[in-house]
């Protein structure tokens, strides 16, 4: 029976090819691309619980307003995920 080891990696923005082909060499194949939940943060940078929509919607055009002047937008967007995606591979056990 052919068994398998895993590995599940979050693969950094605008390096997927060079990791992907990384990970080829080392024998590994590509199964599935899944998407993680990050936890919410307040303001603060302490970590909240999901609030629902309607309840979030202040907090949110808060949070709006204090990054208005923000000087990068790519640090904005990436402030502002909600999850990552995580890319779980596998590679054949040697029957050692």
């Amino acid at each position: 029976m052919q068994r398998w080891e895993y590995k599940v990696v979050s693969l950094r923005d605008q390096q997927y090819t060079a990791a992907l082909n990384e990970f080829g060499g080392e024998g590994w194949e590509l199964v599935s691309v899944v998407s993680e939940p990050l936890a919410a943060t307040s303001p603060e940078g302490r970590r909240t619980f999901p609030m629902p929509r309607a309840l979030g919607r202040l907090e949110e055009a808060a949070d709006k307003l204090t990054k208005l002047g923000a000087a990068d937008p790519a640090g904005e967007a990436a402030a502002d995920a909600t999850s990552r995606l995580l890319w779980v591979f596998r590679r054949p056990l040697s029957d050692d």
